[in-house]
């Protein structure tokens, strides 16, 4: 399409606004309301531009380019018109910042003055420099405001965690209530009273924590003004350089901005790269400093001395750990699955070629991935599953199968929440997300297990597919099957029967599930019912992994089987009940081992936990803003990054920590200090990261399996059906908003940003 804007030609995309086409031309045009990824909203009308022949100025965020348009953005009226504008928006919104006299000599000579709670100058405002108000002000010349100023005096809500809410400096802008709505899908804030007394708020004016908010910090990032900030960088000077990290608390691999001051980190803002697109979750958004500054890090050695563990040098607790790993007679390591693929690398090694072991597993153990092998075994071939969370958002059904898609999953949840904004319709077993704008089409009901419940969906869909099922291998065999199973009550059946026709009338279909989904590698009766739905309605497969390197850790660990297995964290774990380990190197997240605890037990830890309390030597680990490294998320995404501040007291990158107590089991060269020659190492042995250059871009290394030829279904023997309980009215689902928020302790966590998970 092409228009002429300013008397520059230009061509744009079909559907594109005037403000789009302007702005990918280099044509600046100044907005308030408008934000990437946002619907267009025209409510601050300060991108308003002339169109030949029409009578009227048009906003040009919410009109769309039209070919052979003329546009004109800068006339002397429309200058004089978007100055008058924003005097109106600044009726009630302090303004001395923008009009001052005195601003370009400003940074010279003001103090530093920002621990307050109310803002009525640019010294004291927290968004004063980085404030889109004071850009807008000098790209329309404003220089004066005929408007007496009116202060609004509205009370600061301080009620809720992470940031505040200061609407004395909102300018209704609608953008935290749009991204709310359209980007995150909960719906928890709105315009609330008429006129000029109108503000952002809440239902019935509650706390954030009592509406449904899962504090992401999306309105938070697309505030333009100080009205919303995080309470945490509000005292604080400005942010002097910034890093990129990959984020460790979930699966999803999101690219995360590091603001940094004096070696410390100020605060983490999502980037715009894939998969998160410029999003987070409270996690990633506001617990990072916390997690790399806050209270319970382990910042020096520590060796028990006389029942009570002793700060000593590290040299002296390295020696301590060398002498007690290598007096055991039988020694188990368990190493942290969500540390960089470069440390793994050296805890495996470590473990196998010097503590002799085979005991050696990774914490939280990787099940989703350790399933699907099992599952391919089963199957004599690699199942093809899809990856890409981009690839849900063209899904006109959605199957979420015991999976908890706002908690553990939360980028994943956003590209069903653009399905469903879409048109798409989802299908819950299990945990239901609650919210105005994605809510379940059919809910089932998973009772004592997933199996049955998995097995009578199977049922249904061969129903409602009837004579129209696909001629599939196996297929008589499991018609057979599922007619010989034990009948379920008349009200599952409704339920099986609601969601069946729902699944086989939406194409193309996703099934989603994690860990959580199996009960562990061994239970692949669950996947074996959702592998035959699959097949039977023409859906993908998405398997989320949880752990921030889960996949990357599963495949190295393949990659360095032996023709004999190791152990695996679950069978450590019971051996170490029964006293056949002499030793432990706990570097990863296990429960509290208690009277389990072996006679020698190191913990290499980055926060205290009770495991490091009753350890004999404490070594203190780095965390992982100052490590850098190689990360691996759920979709496949290889990512490196430098470490972004040095480490804090005594703490070292575990590799490095590795490497040193290798060398007084007499290998000096052991690797681990050189990440670079690990990661080269790694390339070599893993097949999927061969050729693989260190970037924070984000290269797809981890290939989806192809689908192989047409392989048939799987038969699967039914369970017996049980009564579940009728349940009662439930409280606040586990792990919902206020659980995750009140009950989040850095120090209480061994490996301290480890996620929760359930009992292994």
């Amino acid at each position: 399409m092409k228009l002429t804007i300013d008397g520059r030609d230009v061509v744009c995309r079909d559907g594109a606004t005037i403000l789009e086409a302007a702005r990918g031309a280099g044509i600046p045009v100044p907005s308030l309301c408008d934000h990437p990824g946002l619907e267009p909203f025209a409510g601050c009308r300060i991108c308003l531009v002339e169109i030949e022949g029409r009578r009227d100025y048009a906003p040009a965020c919410a009109t769309p380019a039209a070919e052979g348009q003329v546009v004109r953005t800068q006339t002397p009226e429309i200058a004089a018109l978007r100055r008058k504008v924003l005097e109106l928006i600044l009726a009630q919104h302090p303004y001395a910042c923008l009009i001052c006299s005195e601003k370009k000599t400003c940074d010279d000579l003001k103090s530093t003055i920002r621990k307050t709670g109310e803002v009525t100058g640019c010294v004291l405002c927290p968004e004063n420099g980085g404030c889109e108000l004071q850009r807008v002000a000098a790209e329309v010349g404003l220089e004066r405001v005929e408007q007496p100023a009116s202060y609004r005096n509205l009370d600061v809500h301080k009620e809720d965690p992470f940031f505040d809410r200061d609407y004395n400096l909102c300018i209704l802008c609608g953008r935290c209530i749009r991204v709310c709505e359209e980007v995150r899908g909960a719906a928890v804030l709105s315009f609330v009273h008429r006129g000029g007394r109108t503000e952002v708020g809440t239902a019935l004016g509650r706390p954030l924590l009592d509406s449904g908010c899962r504090f992401c910090g999306a309105c938070v990032d697309v505030c333009p003004t100080g009205a919303l900030v995080e309470r945490a960088v509000r005292p604080q000077p400005a942010a002097g350089g910034t890093a990129g990290i990959v984020c460790p608390f979930c699966g999803q691999g999101c690219v995360l901005t590091l603001r940094l001051r004096d070696g410390g980190i100020v605060d983490a803002r999502p980037a715009a790269a894939e998969p998160n697109r410029g999003q987070a979750c409270v996690k990633g958004r506001f617990l990072v400093r916390g997690a790399a500054a806050g209270t319970g890090r382990i910042m020096e050695p520590r060796v028990r001395k006389d029942g009570k563990l002793e700060p000593v040098a590290l040299e002296a607790a390295l020696d301590r750990a060398a002498a007690g790993l290598r007096a055991a007679g039988r020694a188990a390591l368990v190493y942290p699955a969500q540390v960089p693929l470069e440390d793994a690398y050296v805890f495996l090694r470590f473990g196998r070629e010097l503590l002799g072991t085979r005991a050696t597993a990774a914490a939280p153990a990787e099940d989703i991935d350790a399933a699907l092998d099992a599952f391919a075994v089963r199957l004599g071939f690699d199942p093809p599953a899809e990856r890409r969370l981009a690839g849900l958002e063209a899904c006109e059904t959605v199957l979420a199968w015991n999976v908890d898609l706002p908690r553990d999953h939360p980028i994943a949840w956003l590209s069903v929440v653009r399905a469903a904004r879409r048109g798409a319709r989802l299908v819950v077993a299990g945990p239901a997300p609650a919210g105005p704008v994605v809510r379940a089409s059919a809910t089932l009901d998973l009772g004592p297990g997933g199996p049955a419940a998995a097995a009578g969906l199977a049922a249904a869909v061969l129903e409602t597919l009837g004579s129209g099922a696909p001629d599939l291998p196996g297929l008589d065999d499991l018609r057979r099957t599922v007619a010989g199973a034990p009948p379920a009550s008349r009200p599952a059946r409704k339920r099986y029967g609601e969601a069946a026709r729902i699944l086989a009338a939406g194409r193309p279909a996703a099934i989603l599930f994690d860990d959580a989904a199996l009960g562990g590698p061994e239970d692949g009766e669950t996947l074996a019912w959702l592998w035959n739905v699959a097949r039977l309605i023409g859906a993908a497969l998405f398997p989320l992994a949880r752990g921030a390197n889960e996949r990357g850790v599963h495949a190295l660990a393949r990659a360095r089987r032996r023709p004999v297995p190791d152990e695996g964290l679950a069978r450590i774990l019971a051996g170490l009940g029964s006293r056949e380990f002499e030793a432990l190197y706990l570097a990863g997240p296990v429960p509290d081992l208690g009277e389990t605890r072996p006679p020698f037990l190191v913990c290499q830890d980055t926060h205290w936990s009770r495991n490091a309390e009753r350890a004999d030597v404490v070594l203190p680990a780095a965390v992982f803003a100052e490590t850098g490294g190689t990360w691996v998320s759920t979709e496949g995404r290889v990512r490196t990054y430098p470490p972004a501040v040095a480490a804090r007291g005594a703490a070292r990158p575990d590799g490095e920590l590795v490497a040193a107590l290798a060398g007084r089991f007499g290998r000096p060269g052991f690797p681990g200090a050189d990440r670079a020659a690990v990661l080269r190492e790694l390339c070599d042995r893993v097949p999927a990261l061969r050729g693989y250059r260190p970037s924070l871009t984000g290269e797809e290394r981890f290939p989806a399996a192809a689908p192989a030829g047409t392989p048939g279904l799987v038969l699967v023997t039914v369970p017996p059906r049980r009564r579940s309980r009728r349940p009662g009215k439930a409280a606040e689902p586990a792990g919902g908003p206020a659980e995750v928020l009140r009950g989040w302790d850095l120090a209480a966590g061994n490996r301290g940003y480890a996620r929760t998970r359930r009992p292994l």
